[in-house]
């Protein structure tokens, strides 16, 4: 059977928790990150929204551009 001496389970425990720093400090990115998504959306909706508003006959997403263009070649 393998045992390990102290120093090598204590090295195991620092590279353990240096790896679950470097997992906390990353979900910390990722939560950062999907908020500014989020507010990204958010802002988007808010102007297209005000868009068909003042302009409904504008295309804001991809397919009603497309459907723009093929009337257009009609």
């Amino acid at each position: 059977m393998f045992r390990l001496s102290k120093k090598q389970i204590l090295e195991q425990i620092r590279l353990m928790a240096d790896q679950t720093d470097r997992l906390l400090e990353a979900q910390r990115q990722i939560i950062g990150l999907q908020q500014q998504i989020f507010h990204e959306k958010w802002k988007f909706r808010y102007v297209a929204r005000k868009l068909r508003q003042y302009a409904p006959h504008e295309a804001i997403t991809e397919e009603e551009l497309d459907e723009q263009i093929k009337q257009k070649q009609n």
